[in-house]
């Protein structure tokens, strides 16, 4: 165990459970036609549905979209003819991701969460085993998804649901997951327009066996909070290693008796200064809520924050017992950055009392986590307030729906 400066503010090292795994120009859009030897045989067969999300976007929102596609493949196995499989797109290196020294690219959704448990509920395929299954490096289309061009509100009053193919904006990604051999048979942009449900129609035009959708976080949930959202949700449970040296930590250190705080910096000081406090602040609001609970004296910290903070931090919580996760160099080297993350979130979704920082997902993921765990509302939908701020409007209580 590696102790900070103030000796009762554990950073703990564990030991690894070693993880084991097996043109844009084109402004029609024209149905593809089949080769007639072979057809009836070839219309047995599963049919694909690819995506990509932008870039810039974090782990878990990029879980959301997830979600929203699924809600997709749903409706197209309700309407369709045809057995419709959700690929999913491989983890690289995120912002959040900072481990330099890292190769954290082409990673398995495996490796961060139980698939068994995701394709109970959605088929669904790893990248790698779509191209085992079907030897396929040519997909029948991409579908660069786009914003409709809005000059004010006034120019499009309404919101409703529509989709136009249109002149590509911008760059148009033409290699995905750095596999420069995968090819298009068709490619096009579509300016998009509403919940995911919508992109159905889209491939009722093109009639693929193959497609990707890229930009995928354009398409929105169809019921955002609804019965099928949590059934989505709720199989997207994490990987049991995780759990693993989640466990271990919580019994070795917290004792099961422990308040979760997310302090979210960083992007944030910057992006939302309004909604994070300062170090002393944060710490003011922790022993606030920790006089309230009935004997909780240890707080675990899931925080972004620099190492300088985080013992600020302990010094302004004293004499309370403060701890925060450190993967050791097999754990990390495991799990990567992304499963370090993970561990965080499920230490933080079983503690007595969880406060998160306001707008982030990270937090919102540990909420519905506490939420699906049967925990009570008031003792997880919690937020900072800004320094200047103290009676900030707390998070929106989504409540699970069976």
């Amino acid at each position: 165990m590696y102790l900070s400066k103030c000796s009762w503010c554990a950073l703990v090292l564990l030991t690894v459970i070693q993880f084991e795994c097996s043109k844009c120009d084109n402004k029609e859009v024209n149905s593809f036609n089949e080769e007639d030897i072979g057809s009836s045989i070839l219309d047995t067969l599963p049919r694909y549905v690819l995506y990509d999300i932008n870039k810039p976007e974090g782990f878990n929102l990029r879980r959301d979209v997830y979600i929203r596609m699924a809600s997709f493949i749903h409706h197209m196995n309700k309407i369709s003819n045809y057995h419709w499989i959700l690929v999913l797109p491989p983890w690289h290196r995120l912002y959040h991701w900072r481990s330099s020294n890292l190769i954290q690219d082409h990673l398995p959704w495996s490796l961060f969460f139980n698939v068994d448990s995701i394709q109970k509920v959605t088929p669904v395929v790893e990248l790698h085993e779509f191209f085992k299954i079907n030897g396929l490096r040519s997909l029948d289309a991409q579908v660069t998804l786009q914003d409709f061009n809005l000059n004010s509100f006034e120019e499009y009053p309404d919101f409703s649901d529509k989709w136009e193919v249109s002149d590509c904006k911008g760059h148009v990604q033409t290699e995905f997951w750095n596999l420069s051999n995968l090819t298009f048979s068709k490619s096009l942009c579509i300016s998009f327009q509403g919940i995911s449900t919508l992109l159905s129609d889209i491939v009722k035009e093109l009639q693929p066996r193959t497609i990707i959708f890229d930009h995928a976080e354009m398409a929105l949930h169809n019921y955002y909070g609804g019965q099928e959202y949590w059934a989505v949700r709720k199989s997207m449970q994490f990987s049991d290693n995780l759990h693993e040296i989640a466990k271990t930590f919580i019994n070795s250190f917290l004792k099961h008796n422990y308040m979760c705080a997310h302090v979210r910096r960083r992007d944030f000081l910057y992006g939302h200064p309004s909604d994070v406090p300062s170090i002393k602040e944060t710490a003011r609001q922790i022993i606030e809520k920790l006089s309230l609970l009935n004997k909780v004296e240890t707080v675990f910290i899931a925080s972004d924050a620099p190492k300088v903070e985080f013992e600020k931090l302990c010094d302004y919580l004293r004499p309370y017992n403060v701890f925060k996760f450190e993967a050791n160099k097999d754990i990390l080297n495991t799990y990567m950055d992304g499963g370090v993350a993970i561990i965080d979130q499920i230490i933080c979704s079983k503690a007595n009392y969880f406060i998160g920082t306001s707008k982030s997902t990270f937090s919102f993921r540990i909420q519905e986590e506490r939420e699906i765990l049967g925990f009570s509302s008031n003792t997880t939908f919690n937020s900072f307030c800004g320094d200047n701020d103290r009676m900030c409007t707390q998070p929106t209580k989504w409540r699970l729906v069976e």
